[in-house]
């Protein structure tokens, strides 16, 4: 027989022979398949991962700067290729990284190719924005500002947004001017301004003017205080043009062309606004 101290003491070591062998401590994430966190290899797996973006940052500012000091004064205007080919240049992003990063090449994947694109494309575009822009470049034509109206020289209340007009509006026994401004994102003043005018019609003949903005300029609240829309920020420059020489007449079919020009930086800017109206009876 066997006593009861002899039966717990057996008990107890048969419980510490499985403790030992089934209750060991498993390692981390054994159960799911997660591998062990290496502190070494996760060092040089962050260095290749900043290696990585610095050499994008590094190769998107390099495209950005070539394709504006190199390609755009190449250029008459703008084309395509300012933005295809840097685009298409995405794809020499793997290639490049197994030549400069040749010590990591093997630590990269189909990730690491996703997120560069995004930081090269991203990166390209805010380094053009900044060097096509003041007070590095100019790219952009000057404008039209807002309206362009007609206003009575005689009558201060008087001025009407170029449209069709009837003979009830009288133009032709109104001292007329053309009123507008012009817009530009550095020096308004200094664009180059050509307004002709033609019409079809009983005394057929053209009217021209051209000229610095700057030298047109004018300060037309004299005139009439009802124009404000045609210069709606401080740096418009205000034109008012007196229309001498024009005859509004029923029946005929008039033209307005503005061109307005400037030497920009690559390239030489212009832009052109034309106004056809009729007067009818």
């Amino acid at each position: 027989m066997v006593d009861l101290s002899t039966a717990m003491a057996a008990a107890a070591a048969g419980d510490r022979r499985r403790g030992g062998r089934d209750g060991e401590k498993k390692r981390p994430g054994g159960k799911v398949g997660t591998e062990p966190f290496d502190p070494a290899d996760h060092v040089i797996k962050e260095k290749a991962d900043a290696a990585s973006m610095w050499l994008v940052i590094i190769y998107a500012v390099l495209i950005a700067t070539l394709m504006r000091y190199l390609i755009m004064p190449a250029l008459d205007e703008p084309a395509s290729v300012l933005w295809s080919l840097p685009l298409l240049l995405i794809f020499t992003i793997p290639p490049l990284h197994k030549l400069i990063l040749s010590r990591y090449a093997e630590r990269y994947t189909f990730g690491n190719w996703f997120r560069a694109s995004f930081l090269y494309t991203f990166t390209w575009l805010a380094v053009c924005f900044i060097l096509v822009n003041p007070p590095l470049a100019d790219i952009s034509p000057p404008e039209v500002a807002e309206q362009v109206k007609f206003v009575d020289l005689d009558d201060p209340d008087w001025n009407q947004k170029l449209g069709d007009f009837s003979a009830a509006d009288n133009l032709s026994s109104r001292n007329l001017a053309l009123a507008f401004a012009v817009r530009d994102n550095i020096d308004a003043g200094s664009v180059n301004v050509v307004v002709e005018i033609t019409w079809t019609g009983s005394g057929q003949t053209g009217w021209n003017q051209t000229g610095t903005a700057s030298s047109m300029q004018v300060d037309w609240s004299n005139y009439s205080e009802n124009v404000s829309s045609v210069a709606t920020k401080p740096t418009d420059v205000a034109i008012l043009l007196e229309l001498d020489g024009v005859s509004f007449d029923t029946g005929n079919s008039y033209t307005i062309k503005i061109e307005l020009s400037q030497e920009g930086d690559p390239w030489d800017l212009m832009e052109t606004e034309t106004h056809r109206f009729v007067i009818t009876t």
